[in-house]
Order: C-alpha cells, then structure tokens, then sequence
C-alpha cells in the first residue's frame, strides 16, 4: 500500500494525473496527513510552504499558492485522528476516481499523418484524436495480434480484414509501446474468465 502511495502520489504531482483544483486540495490534505500526521501537533502550518503539495503547473502564481495551502491546511485539520495507513489508502481511492487513471497514452500519427493519442486502459487499446472526435475502442477480446513493423504499430483485428497501423517517431518508441500492448493483452487472454 505504501509504495503504491507513493508511485500514485508522484504521478499526480508530476502532472500525469490530472485533477481539478479541489481533488488536488483533497488530496494535498490526505498526503500531508498521511506524512506528518494530524493537525494539532503543529504550532504552525508555515512548514507546508516548504513541501511539494501540488503539480509544478500550479505554482506559478505565489498569491494563488498561498491560498491553495491555506485550504489545504483546511483539509489536514478535518483529517484528524486518521492513521497513516487509513490517510494512504484514502488518497488512492480519490486518484482511482481521477480521469486517466490507469491509462498509458503514447502520441502516434494515424495513416493519414493525423496527430492523435493511442492508449491503454483495463478494457483494451483507445485512439483519442485531438479535434475532439469520438474516442475509438478496440477491445482486448476484438484484438487478434499486436505487433511493430519499423516505426509503425500494427493492430490485427480478428473479425476484420485489414489492419490499424500508427506511426512514432522511431523504432525504439515503436518497439516499446507494441511489447507493452502485446504483454498487456496477453495478460487479458490467459486471465479472460476473471475479468468477465
């Protein structure tokens, strides 16, 4: 639980989970109580000015900064007498509900030379084109082969004749995301009555 505390805990201050300003007050309120514990034992929150409760993006301005850790202080207050564990296991479950989460997104070109995301999640592979069309699902189960050719990833489809090709800058970054995606949905395959 701890170490998964901390991965997702990075992810959100790194920037790749994106929250809205209240989640990320929340979940700066849970961190601060899971790292230090509660309220109370401090004199003064002054020390939260020191540690890193929000995405860099957010702390442009100082003014805004300040108030963001005036709420947070807020939300440590109202998490006393939470154990550690409980304030860890807490801060997951609020990530888990984040958008993108357990997500992996990669940008590739499509056949046309079209920018556009590929991603992974739980149910299988989605292209998210960045015009804001409808975001397309190939399910792990509708998935014959993945596979790279050069610079280009490969989808086979089972029931359909011809394949779905995307394009990376290289061979490496090619080579990378059709092993993630092939060990992914070789996983679905030898684990497909659990996760039906």
């Amino acid at each position: 639980r701890y170490q998964y505390y901390l991965q997702v805990k990075k992810d959100v201050l790194d920037g790749r989970l994106i929250s809205s300003f209240e989640q990320g007050i929340r979940l700066a309120g849970l961190a601060v109580q899971a790292d230090f514990g509660d309220y109370n034992q401090f004199e003064s929150h002054d020390f939260l000015r020191e540690y890193v409760l929000f995405p860099m993006d957010w702390t442009q301005d100082e003014a805004v900064l300040e108030d963001l850790t005036q709420k947070v202080a807020q939300e440590h207050r109202s998490h006393s007498g939470i154990t550690a564990a409980e304030a860890e296991l807490m801060y997951i479950n609020e990530v888990e509900r984040l958008d993108g989460f357990g997500q992996e997104i990669f940008p590739v070109k499509d056949n046309h030379g079209n920018d556009i995301h590929l991603g992974i999640f739980f149910m299988g592979i989605f292209i998210k084109n960045r015009i804001g069309r409808t975001t397309v699902i190939y399910r792990w189960n509708d998935i014959g082969n993945i596979a790279h050719n050069k610079s280009s990833i490969v989808l086979e489809l089972i029931n359909k004749e011809e394949n779905v090709l995307f394009h990376t800058d290289d061979l490496e970054n090619a080579k990378y995301i059709s092993r993630l995606f092939a060990s992914r949905h070789k996983f679905y395959k030898q684990n497909k009555i659990c996760t039906e």
